[in-house]
């Protein structure tokens, strides 16, 4: 893919809709940034309890829901 079709905008490369991979990259930005906010998340917490353990295995269930449909694009 060429950089001369693409932009940066706030610090974030923006991919040309055109490129192959556009769908799969934006799909794998939702699911960092998704990732971020546990890894976030988990800095604030002293001690593990089941509580919290739910907390996160819930807030990582879209992650695992965005990394499955990657990999059907992927697939397919």
């Amino acid at each position: 893919m060429s950089d001369k079709n693409s932009e940066t905008t706030n610090n974030t490369w923006q991919p040309d809709p055109a490129w192959d991979y556009y769908t799969l990259w934006h799909e794998l930005i939702h699911a960092k940034a998704k990732i971020d906010q546990v890894l976030n998340r988990m800095k604030e917490i002293e001690d593990a309890t089941d509580n919290t353990d739910d907390e996160i295995r819930e807030n990582l269930e879209p992650v695992r829901e965005i990394l499955n449909k990657t990999n059907e694009i992927l697939t397919n």
